[in-house]
């Protein structure tokens, strides 16, 4: 009765415990189980009295119950932990844990009282932890990649063996070291600011290269990424990282870096002009692209249509061309262009045009040659060559005219002779003889076109012939046209027919005066000059560089057009009305100073008057 009393005691104790809690006699008979004991194991209390708990365990685990057991009578006054699998009423295995005491504290002698309670769930978590920490233990371990941990300090905790392997150390040379220490020296300010940034900043994770220094001194370059850990009230306690070997890839970036300086070099310099097209606006054009136009680079990329450069009577066409690009096979095309530049004037290309890409988007590129200069030159030559042909027919010509005007003015002057005494007749004669000395003048001036006349030059000052031939000149112009001297005070000499450059010059002030019906001013201007590689007046007419004397005729009448501007010196090619010119005054005055080694040139506008520069070649070699 007493024992039976203990144990109603006990039961009156326990019966609100959350616990299980079952009371076992010495041979492991369970006497008494409190209500919570079927949320363990799924039996009410009345049907584990009798049941041997031995029954209840898992035979895996039985074992391990018999030696508790035997630990609580062999040390009565401590009590003893365990888990064990027990069975469920529905059959499932129940992972069950607590704390098992002898009560009379007697060997061999008592009850055991046990307060357990079901921890299955809790045991499922510590597997499914026990093998993702096994799982990504073995990915830590067999990574590709550097994988560590550093403590607040930035000293290393752990490191996996592809870190040992990059820098070549062993662990116990790594752990405890500060992770700076494997950088290189010049870069680990600025890395260490990086990780304070993002620490006080809380940026959770961030990616920075760096170079690193291996234990035998090689240069590894790394793209790291970190992550910043922090404790249960926020402060920061250390960092872990996932680097990658990234100097190859670094090495290539820096070898792709350098091909594309050198290109973009090659560009930026190049005497060919290079532009790129998208959707009709220019996305990039080289410095020599822009001087070919006139135009800053960043003017022509502000334009909303690149074809606005383009030639009104070629826009059309190029357009066409362009759009037939990267269709039917055409992969290219070659366009001879007229382009216009900023201050208007026109500028002739040849361009080479393909299907690039620029940005991940199709594009046209172009490469542009100014052969503007080259046009001209071809002008010049078909000019010369026609000129040539032209003086080679007229020396033909005259020689033959020639020989008919002797036949004529020979007879004329026999008959002159025999109709001394008929005035009528001696008339008419005169008519004869006085219109064959004005063919001969003519023929005169078709051989000195052709180059066949003989010249006797000798070294002339051109500021005498000019004021010798001013005297004259201004008995012709007429008292409406006004002609005006500017001299330099002391030019050059130059080797030329005395008479023949006072015909060139009196040629081109009666032209200019003709090209004035109302009257204005004519100014004929001298000046010492050195024509250098690339100027204009050696491009255009073919003078080799060196000091040269100028004569310059300037008038402000009526101007001309550029298609009479190309013909101006063709023999027998006049503006004027029937009866006021031969067409051969320019075409001689040319002939004259080509045949002197000089040039003649002209620039003129409609409205806006005309001026020929002649250079002639300094006799002395060099300009006073």
């Amino acid at each position: 009765m007493k024992e039976t009393a203990s144990i109603e005691q006990l039961a009156a104790l326990v019966d609100f415990s959350a616990d299980a809690v079952v009371l076992v006699d010495a041979d492991g008979v369970i006497r008494w189980a409190n209500p919570a004991t079927p949320d363990v194991l799924g039996y009410a209390a009345a049907d584990l009295v009798g049941v041997r708990v031995r029954d209840l365990v898992e035979p895996e685990d039985q074992q391990a119950w018999s030696a508790l057991v035997a630990e609580l009578f062999d040390r009565p006054a401590a009590p003893v932990m365990g888990s064990f699998r027990c069975r469920h009423r529905d059959g499932s295995v129940r992972w069950t844990e607590g704390v098992a005491r002898n009560l009379l504290q007697e060997p061999r002698v008592g009850a055991i009282v046990v307060y357990y309670r079901d921890v299955t769930a809790r045991k499922q978590t510590e597997a499914a932890l026990r093998a993702t920490e096994d799982r990504y233990g073995h990915l830590f371990e067999a990574a590709a990649d550097i994988i560590f941990e550093a403590d607040a300090e930035g000293c290393f905790r752990f490191v996996n063996p592809e870190t040992l392997r990059v820098f070549g150390y062993e662990r116990d040379e790594v752990i405890g070291r500060r992770f700076t220490e494997f950088i290189r020296a010049d870069y680990r300010p600025s890395i260490l600011q990086h990780y304070d940034k993002q620490t006080r900043e809380g940026v959770l994770n961030s990616y920075v290269e760096f170079p690193a220094i291996t234990k035998d001194g090689r240069e590894v370059w790394l793209g790291q990424n970190a992550w910043i850990v922090l404790d249960a009230t926020g402060q920061y306690t250390g960092m872990q990282a996932v680097a990658r070997d990234i100097t190859e890839r670094r090495g290539a970036e820096d070898a792709l870096r350098a091909a594309e300086a050198k290109y973009r070099a090659l560009v930026e310099q190049s005497l060919v002009g290079v532009y790129i097209l998208q959707n009709e606006r220019l996305v990039y054009v080289n410095p020599k692209g822009a001087d070919i136009l006139g135009y800053a680079q960043q003017e022509l990329l502000d334009l909303p249509s690149a074809y606005s450069l383009l030639h009104d009577q070629d826009r059309a066409i190029v357009i066409d061309q362009l759009a037939r690009l990267g269709t039917a096979g055409a992969s290219s095309v070659q366009l001879t262009v007229r382009g216009t530049r900023k201050d208007s004037t026109v500028v002739q290309t040849e361009a080479f045009c393909t299907i690039t890409e620029f940005g991940n988007q199709p594009a046209i590129l172009a490469t542009v040659i100014d052969i503007s200069d080259r046009v001209k030159l071809e002008d010049q030559l078909r000019h010369s060559q026609k000129m040539e042909a032209v003086g080679r027919l007229a020396g033909g010509i005259a020689h033959d005219f020639n020989n008919l005007l002797t036949a004529i003015r020979g007879n004329a002057e026999l008959m002159s002779n025999r109709v001394k005494h008929d005035p009528a007749m001696a008339a008419e004669v005169d008519e004869i003889l006085h219109a064959a000395d004005r063919a001969a003048s003519l023929t005169r001036q078709l051989l000195l076109f052709s180059r066949k006349q003989v010249l006797q030059p000798v070294a002339l000052d051109l500021n005498e012939i000019v004021g010798n031939v001013a005297r004259m000149a201004r008995r012709l112009i007429g008292a409406d046209v006004q002609l005006r001297l500017e001299l330099a005070p002391t030019v050059a000499q130059v080797l030329a027919d005395p008479a023949q450059i006072e015909q060139v010059l009196l040629n081109l002030i009666v032209n200019a005066r003709d090209a004035m019906p109302h009257g204005g001013r004519i100014q004929v201007s001298t000046e010492n000059a050195r024509l250098r590689i690339g100027a204009p007046d050696t491009t255009h007419s073919g003078l080799a560089p060196g000091p040269y004397v100028l004569l310059a005729v300037a008038d402000n009448g009526v101007g001309m057009d550029q298609s009479t501007q190309a013909r101006i010196f063709e023999p027998f090619f006049t503006t004027k009305e029937t009866g006021r010119g031969t067409g051969l005054g320019l075409a001689t005055a040319y002939a004259i100073v080509r045949q002197s080694g000089g040039a003649i040139t002209v620039t003129s506008e409609r409205g806006e008057g005309a001026s020929f520069r002649v250079l002639l070649p300094a006799l002395t070699g060099e300009t006073p």
